[in-house]
């Protein structure tokens, strides 16, 4: 596997993590609502003999505070995962863009920074055809390892 497919592949798996994460404070925001955990809103008075109010049914207290529990447990799961995740991609930038070689440097500002070829070349001094020539390059020899 190259090392840009195996960053990528960390890229997305951060991005799914942290879509997770949302998911459970918006699940988060919807239970307290349900459980009437966040108080009432204009209410005078509070008839505790009925469950049902507001036009919805609102959870029972117990439930809510277990199952609340849990979400903050997978919340704080999930932040300690993507911020090990994070990590590995800092390191994993950080060792990649010390590479040295011409190629190396196109593979990580192409790959890794996402910069066009016409920025590389005029960042790293070279003509525009040569750093696309050097970029395609990288891209076969890619190619026939993946074949491999």
């Amino acid at each position: 596997m190259r090392l840009s497919d195996s960053y990528m592949d960390l890229c997305n798996s951060i991005d799914a993590w942290k879509a997770r994460l949302e998911g459970y404070k918006g699940e988060l925001k919807v239970l307290t609502r349900l459980a009437r955990l966040d108080g009432p809103s204009d209410i005078k008075a509070v008839n505790y003999s009925e469950v049902r109010s507001g036009g919805f049914v609102q959870m029972p207290f117990l439930e809510a505070l277990e199952r609340i529990q849990k979400i903050k447990s997978h919340i704080l799961l999930h932040e300690e995962a993507i911020a090990h995740l994070e990590e590995t991609k800092r390191k994993m930038e950080e060792k990649v863009s010390q590479l040295s070689g011409i190629e190396n440097q196109v593979v990580y500002m192409r790959d890794f920074q996402k910069k066009k070829l016409i920025e590389i070349a005029d960042e790293l001094g070279y003509s525009y055809d040569y750093i696309r020539e050097i970029s395609a390059k990288t891209r076969r020899k890619a190619a026939q390892e993946k074949k491999k």
